[in-house]
């Protein structure tokens, strides 16, 4: 009872200084406070609004108090508010806050190539004055205590001076991706940061990822983890010329089998609670199903899929991968697995009378990072646009739907003109700086 009239008197007094009162009639009625009619805000505004609250139900008092400690953003508000919600209502919990706290501070260098006041002047006030008589501004102080006199450290800067913990989730935000910026820090110590970031703020499901390049330099944001929930289950991919047989050999499991020509098509069934595919785990799967056991597994998976390509682009696109960061040194790559059937129907178009249940049932190329993210390269030959040279409009409309279709199941798109692989020197340069930053922005070490 005393924790419900104690956050009573904190959000009266939140919305008695966040509006004026001849705003508070509208302002309560939109959250559901409902003084009496009587009353004036304008004698006061605390007793206004506590009156309005004195009429709610418990568990409406916790409801308000959750939703203006999200919509307020103050962090004030978060701070009065932490003994009764702690951070269950912040994107960003007070344990990640701590820990990014301790990430800064032992680092040693949280302002990078920028003088200490001008990286905090990106989110805080530095021009304040504190001091009338002599002028100091805050940024001035705070420069004097930890650069120069050494008696503020950077743990006790953000944990007690610009209390960190209790920042609206927003303005926490903007911390980060001013902590990455490339006028702050680039090249292998913006990386290292990013990374060190991410592994803290991944527990909240958020991650800062590239948004913008300008001149080589990435600009990170934070947002949400794109994460795919999957459970991976089986790999239809390389087929031979002609459509695979397949047959479902147990329903309830959702196991496939493949039946007839078994060799024009393979079928890798994952482990369980797999994440992501690396290259050597599929050469480990070939050697275990290769009847003839020859020595380098590895060169013949490689050429069983060159096989499956259709045209000399995929080639290209195909050799320059596995040549750049396979070779000469073996590194354990995500595998690039090519002609991958995203949707399988296994009856024609004759047979449906015409009717397509898929207009677009195989991938050109997938791969599967670790924390479920799941990668469709589709390489636009003319056949993607046009038919006898000439453009059609509904060839681009249906390839534009089907890639909305395979964003909203939680597949990301890349796709590639057949004009980019006009001079192959090019090309091969292309393909290279793409997976490089492709790899740089998922945190993929090789």
């Amino acid at each position: 009872m005393r924790k419900i009239e104690e956050l009573k008197t904190i959000i009266a007094n939140e919305f008695a200084s966040a509006y004026k009162a001849y705003d508070l009639n509208v302002v309560c009625k939109k959250y559901g406070i409902m003084p009496d009619e009587g009353l004036d805000p304008m004698k006061s505004k605390r007793i206004y609004v506590g009156n309005g609250l004195n009429k709610m139900q418990d568990d409406e008092i916790w409801k308000l108090a959750r939703l203006i400690v999200k919509e307020f953003e103050s962090k004030e508000l978060i701070k009065e508010m932490e003994p009764f919600l702690g951070d269950s209502e912040l994107a960003f919990s007070f344990v990640t806050r701590k820990r990014i706290i301790d990430y800064v501070s032992a680092s040693g260098n949280m302002e990078g190539d920028m003088p200490l006041d001008e990286f905090l002047s990106t989110i805080w006030n530095m021009e304040e004055v504190i001091d009338i008589f002599t002028g100091v501004t805050v940024g001035q102080e705070i420069v004097t205590a930890v650069k120069t006199e050494n008696s503020m450290t950077y743990r006790t800067l953000l944990s007690k001076r610009l209390e960190i913990k209790y920042l609206p989730d927003e303005m926490f935000s903007e911390f980060l991706e001013c902590l990455v910026l490339p006028e702050v820090r680039e090249g292998e110590g913006q990386e290292r940061y990013v990374q060190g970031i991410n592994a803290i703020i991944k527990e909240d499901g958020y991650e800062l990822y590239t948004d913008t390049v300008i001149s080589g330099a990435p600009r990170f944001r934070v947002g949400k983890k794109r994460v795919t929930e999957v459970d991976l289950k089986n790999l239809i991919f390389a087929p031979l010329g002609q459509k695979p047989d397949i047959v479902i050999d147990n329903s309830i499991s959702n196991e496939l089998k493949l039946v007839g020509n078994t060799d024009n098509c393979l079928l890798y069934n994952f482990e369980s609670n797999a994440d992501g595919l690396l290259w050597n785990t599929l050469i480990k799967w070939w050697e275990s199903i290769d009847e003839e056991k020859k020595i380098d597994s590895e060169m013949k998976l490689y050429n069983r899929l060159k096989e499956s390509l259709d045209s000399d682009i995929e080639k290209v696109f195909f050799r320059t991968y596995y040549s750049y960061y396979r070779h000469p040194v073996k590194k354990d790559v995500p595998a690039l697995v090519p002609q991958v059937f995203l949707h399988y129907d296994p009856r024609s178009k004759y047979q449906r009378n015409g009717q397509v249940v898929y207009s677009h049932q195989r991938m050109d190329f997938l791969m599967l990072l670790p924390d479920g993210v799941q990668l469709v390269f589709e390489l636009d030959g003319q056949q993607h646009y046009s038919e006898n040279g000439k453009a059609v409009p509904r060839l681009y409309a249906e390839m534009v739907k089907d890639d909305r279709d395979l964003r909203l199941k939680g597949y990301e798109v890349y796709r590639f003109g057949g004009y980019e692989f006009s001079n192959e020197k090019n090309s091969k340069q292309m393909i290279r700086t793409f997976f490089d930053s492709l790899f740089k922005k998922y945190s993929i070490k090789l």
